[in-house]
């Protein structure tokens, strides 16, 4: 009876662990959700021109990647800004039932007169900058 009762104690806190986690993805991707949902609907091609309020959105993540503390890139929590920021993007356009056009992608920066330091594609991948994260604990060690 006692090993059932740790099992379930075990399972209980692991299901809590990860509820939690998610919670606080979600919380540190309210910003980006928030900028970049004015963009969903060019970007899965139901709109044929970013609004005015996708183009403010980019710019402003635009410019958290560029310019959150200055030749680190790392906020207060020590995660990169770029890799918040691209985990984000990619979480919208998982949960979204359209997906991106590379049309639409491509577009994006030209109509709102900007250059992205993010990456935005098809199939989203941002694995590439938590390999690179783990890289650089590793040089660090």
């Amino acid at each position: 009876m006692k090993i059932h009762r740790a099992i379930i104690l075990v399972t209980l806190l692991a299901l809590i662990k990860t509820a939690v986690s998610q919670l606080q993805s979600i919380e540190q991707c309210r910003e980006v959700f928030d900028s970049f949902m004015p963009c969903m609907g060019f970007v899965e091609g139901i709109f044929q021109q970013p609004s005015p309020q996708c183009c403010r959105g980019v710019t402003h993540l635009n410019n958290v990647v560029k310019f959150k503390t200055p030749g680190s890139r790392k906020n207060e929590q020590g995660s990169g800004e770029l890799e918040r920021v691209c985990e984000c993007i990619e979480i919208m356009g998982k949960a979204d039932h359209l997906p991106f056009l590379a049309s639409a992608i491509n577009n994006l920066p030209p109509l709102c007169s900007l250059s992205l330091s993010f990456p935005i594609s098809v199939g989203m991948d941002c694995s590439q900058f938590r390999n690179m994260k783990e890289l650089d604990a590793e040089k660090l060690n």
